[in-house]
């Protein structure tokens, strides 16, 4: 084979070469802005979940509202039923000494 062209097989695989490292670049290149993409929306994302977290602690804190007000009902009902015992006492309701 000539020197000729083994020059030219050689700039043939250099011009090869040289594509395929363009391509494997702008590969490279477009992994790294997507990546960089999905890193911004991973952050918005992980921001919005954090906002759901913190705005939703007035639902668990309603559920020891509820638990609350239910022990204040409780009691309140306790109340009811002995003050109508001692007011009806003091009306006469439950005389245990006959006097009618």
């Amino acid at each position: 084979m000539p020197d000729a062209e083994l020059y030219i097989i050689w700039y043939w695989s250099l011009v090869v070469a040289g594509v395929v490292v363009l391509l494997a670049a702008a590969l490279l290149i477009t992994i790294l802005l997507v990546a960089r993409r999905i890193l911004s929306n991973a952050r918005q994302a992980l921001e919005a979940a954090e906002a759901i977290a913190e705005e939703t602690q007035v639902i668990w804190a309603l559920e020891e509202t509820n638990r609350t007000a239910e022990e204040i009902l409780a009691t309140a009902q306790s109340i009811e039923e002995r003050g109508g015992r001692i007011a009806g006492t003091l009306h006469g309701e439950r005389t245990t000494s006959g006097g009618g």
